[in-house]
């Protein structure tokens, strides 16, 4: 394939990733009133919970502070809630309520989720080569400096 080809195609695959992700958002959101995080973080939950706080936000590659604002959704919800953690009362754990277990027995497993599993699924060389590539193609749009929140949606 020609060099024009070649970018060509990395253009066609980032708008099918892309795509692919905000399809799934919107499905998500239609059928379940849950934005991806939110879906992803009761994912969590229901396989490793309950989560210090802390821990949550590291399984979803998010920022404390931003798990912070996915969490309350999720209590506003009656999905989640906040429980001193029997270990050590001063600690926070984030477990599921019976209305988040039965949502969760309801919901497809989170985009993002497959997406950070595929990757942990690779060889350290690929996932190197990946980030690499995605990080020339941050350098060259000059979007180093943006915020990256989470794919399409409010946390």
């Amino acid at each position: 394939m020609d060099r024009a080809g070649n970018i060509e195609g990395i253009f066609r695959d980032l708008r099918r990733v892309v795509h692919a992700l905000e399809l799934y958002s919107k499905d998500v959101n239609a059928r379940f009133g849950l934005t991806a995080p939110q879906l992803w973080a009761l994912w969590e939950l229901g396989r490793d919970g309950p989560l210090a706080l802390g821990a949550l936000a590291q399984a979803l590659q998010l920022h404390p502070s931003t798990m912070v604002g996915v969490v309350d959704r999720l209590e506003d919800k009656g999905l989640a809630l906040r429980e001193p953690d029997p270990a050590d009362g001063r600690r926070i754990r984030i477990g599921l309520t019976l209305k988040g277990r039965a949502l969760l027995k309801q919901a497809p497993h989170p985009a993002q989720g497959r997406l950070v599993h595929g990757l942990q699924a690779m060889s350290d060389r690929r996932v190197v080569e990946i980030q690499r590539a995605l990080g020339t193609l941050v350098r060259v749009m000059e979007a180093e400096d943006l915020d990256a929140q989470f794919f399409f949606s409010e946390t």
